[in-house]
C-alpha cells in the first residue's frame, strides 16, 4: 500500500512534491496501489517510485519523469504522458487503452506482456525497449524509434508503423507484421550499413546452401522494394 505521507504530498500538488523531492533525494516515493486517477501531475518528479498497481485513468503526466519507476500492473488508461520520461521504467502487464505516449521517451523500460490499445505512441521513443508479448492493438506508432527494441510475439498487427523506425536510417511502413520485422531485426542485427541490395543478392548465392535463407529472401527482396521508393522520397527532402 502507499505511503500516506507521500500520497498526501503528491495531492497537495506539484510543485510542492517536486520541492519535497529535490530536499529528499534518497527517499523512494511508495505510491504503489495508490489512485491518482484525473490528477494534474504535468512535470511531475517520480523517478524511481514505486506505482505498481497504481491508478492513474485520466492522468496528466506530459513533461513529468518517471525515470526508473515501477508502474508494473498500473491501469495507465486515458492517461497523458506526452513527452514524459519513462526510461528504464518498469511498464510489465501496465493496462493503457485509448492513451496518448506520444514524443515519450520508454528508452530501455520494461513493456513485456503490457497492453497498450488503441493508443498513441507518435514519435515516441521505444529505443532497445522490452515489448516481448506486448499486445499494441489498434495503437499507432507513427515515426516511433523501434531501434534494438525487443518484439518477440509482440501484437503489431493493426498497429499503424508508418515511418516507423526500426534500423539507423530505414523507415517502414503500416503493412509489416511481426514476423517480417523479427526477422530484419535478425538480418541486419549491428550491420545496418551493409546495402539491401547487397544483402539480397548475397541471400540468392547461398540459397544452395543453407535452406533457412529461402524463408528470409522474400522479406529481403520486399526491404529492397522499399529501399528504392526511399531513395526517391529523399531526392525531394
Amino acid at each position: 500500500m502507499a505511503n500516506q505521507q507521500h500520497l498526501n504530498l503528491l495531492i497537495k500538488g506539484v510543485d510542492t512534491w517536486n520541492q519535497w523531492r529535490k530536499q529528499n533525494p534518497e527517499i523512494i516515493p511508495d505510491l504503489s496501489k495508490a489512485n491518482l486517477s484525473q490528477l494534474n501531475l504535468r512535470g511531475v518528479n517520480l523517478d524511481c517510485a514505486n506505482l505498481e498497481q497504481a491508478i492513474l485513468v485520466n492522468t496528466n503526466l506530459s513533461n513529468g519523469s518517471l525515470k526508473k519507476a515501477n508502474l508494473s500492473y498500473a491501469n495507465l488508461s486515458s492517461v497523458i504522458c506526452f513527452k514524459t520520461v519513462l526510461s528504464e521504467a518498469n511498464l510489465s502487464h501496465i493496462i493503457v487503452i485509448n492513451s496518448d505516449l506520444s514524443k515519450a521517451n520508454l528508452e530501455k523500460a520494461n513493456l513485456s506482456q503490457a497492453y497498450i490499445l488503441d493508443s498513441y505512441l507518435v514519435d515516441t521513443n521505444l529505443g532497445e525497449a522490452n515489448l516481448k508479448e506486448c499486445d499494441l492493438t489498434n495503437s499507432y506508432l507513427i515515426g516511433a524509434n523501434l531501434r534494438g527494441t525487443h518484439l518477440q510475439e509482440a501484437n503489431l498487427s493493426t498497429a499503424d508503423l508508418t515511418a516507423t523506425t526500426l534500423h539507423e536510417n530505414r523507415y517502414y511502413r503500416s503493412e509489416y507484421t511481426t514476423d517480417e520485422i523479427v526477422i530484419e531485426q535478425e538480418l541486419f542485427g549491428n550491420h545496418s550499413f551493409l546495402k539491401i541490395e547487397e544483402l539480397v543478392n548475397s541471400c540468392q548465392e547461398e540459397i544452395g546452401l543453407s535452406s533457412g535463407d529461402v524463408d528470409y529472401l522474400t522479406y529481403l527482396e520486399r526491404i529492397w522494394q522499399r529501399s528504392q521508393l526511399e531513395s526517391i522520397y529523399q531526392t525531394f527532402s
